[in-house]
């Protein structure tokens, strides 16, 4: 299955801003169009670190409406719902204010997270 997907050049977060992406930390932005039904982008860093991004729909073929994230590389593993180890890693929220209202840092290992999950919702009533 081949997704249709157009890759853009790293640009600028501004060059990318223009073209209706979300700036973030004015750093080199490399612009992705995901398509709908499951996708994985799967990211690695000069010395090897690796993180998974499945952007997931709520219905075959649909758009994404969640993305599972996953940091390959922490050390760490857990047991997974079918026995077999999987990856944890420790992570923080930033709130209102700069608080950090979760850091697993402070978790026991059986509780870190194995998968980060970011619902794409809308707030009810938003454009």
């Amino acid at each position: 299955m081949d997704a249709p997907i157009c890759p853009f050049p790293v640009m600028t977060s501004t060059d990318a801003q223009s073209i209706g992406y979300a700036p973030f930390n004015r750093v080199p932005t490399l612009p992705i169009e995901i398509p709908d039904g499951g996708f994985t982008l799967s990211t690695k860093t000069s010395d090897g670190l690796r993180v998974t991004f499945y952007f997931g729909p709520y219905e075959t073929g649909g758009p994404p409406r969640f993305i599972d994230i996953q940091y390959h590389d922490a050390g760490m593993t857990v047991p997974g719902a079918d026995g077999q180890p999987v990856p944890v890693f420790d992570m923080l929220t930033i709130a209102e204010k700069g608080r950090h209202p979760y850091d697993s840092r402070k978790a026991e290992i059986s509780d870190k997270p194995s998968i980060a999950v970011l619902l794409l919702g809308r707030r009810s009533g938003a454009d």
